[in-house]
């Protein structure tokens, strides 16, 4: 399946992604923006887990920009006053240097690098940053490895940055300053169902056949039982945070 059909595929999930899908870890946003006093795009914001996140650290203006209309939906029913708009990264609804920070959770590896970092860079201002995150159960954990080898996770565009030290390759020319990344962990409690229904809301599983996705949390569910053996599970989770400033044009 080509990589804009998987894209498409996450509508037909959008209540169990909300549901399931981690949030990111908070000490990666207050790393991002140590204050909250600005203007934040939260692009690709699906159903707005980091758009609420965001109002949980007192962030007040925010704007989702999401192309799936279900998504969309889950995001503008559960952030009640958040100006929800239809868009993509590569064409941004807002007006030139609009906003302070430009924040793209789980999504960045979906773009069109050229044509999205051009738009990012129209849309902050100089001196605002960009900050890239993905979300994810730790794979460094042998049985959350497991469960991605099932999940048939065999790339790595939704975890790029598991040590810290990763790097983000900006298109040759972008107007920003060099890129700084760091990981953050925690570790919540989830029903063992749940942790297998995760499994479920990424591209890689939502377009398998009914069939193929039962199998799917069926042997998540059974290395669930045997690995960790505990119901609710326990389970580790990271952040990864890459972050650029946005340059002045002239420089």
């Amino acid at each position: 399946m080509t990589r804009p059909e998987r894209a498409r595929s996450f509508g037909a999930a959008a209540e169990e992604y909300d549901r399931l899908r981690p949030a990111p870890v908070p000490a990666a946003l207050r790393r991002l923006l140590p204050s909250p006093d600005v203007r934040v795009l939260d692009l690709g914001a699906g159903t707005g887990l980091v758009t609420r996140s965001l109002a949980a650290e007192g962030v007040a203006d925010v704007v989702a920009v999401e192309p799936d209309d279900a998504m969309r939906a889950v995001l503008a029913a559960r952030s009640p006053g958040v100006a929800a708009l239809a868009g993509t990264a590569e064409d941004i609804p807002l007006p030139d240097a609009s906003v302070d920070a430009v924040v793209a959770s789980s999504a960045w590896h979906w773009f069109d690098p050229e044509r999205a970092t051009a738009e990012i860079a129209r849309v902050l201002r100089p001196g605002g940053v960009l900050g890239l995150l993905w979300s994810f159960a730790d794979p460094t954990t042998p049985w959350v490895a497991e469960l991605r080898h099932v999940q048939r996770a065999d790339d790595k565009d939704s975890t790029s940055g598991v040590e810290d030290g990763f790097t983000i390759d900006l298109p040759e020319g972008a107007p920003f300053g060099p890129g700084t990344s760091e990981v953050f962990r925690h570790e919540t409690w989830m029903a063992a169902d749940d942790v297998a229904a995760m499994l479920g809301t990424y591209s890689t599983v939502l377009t398998l056949s009914p069939g193929e996705r039962a199998e799917v949390r069926r042997r998540a569910r059974a290395v669930i039982a045997r690995r960790v053996g505990t119901d609710p599970v326990r389970v580790p989770f990271a952040t990864a945070l890459w972050c650029a400033t946005r340059r002045p044009s002239d420089i």
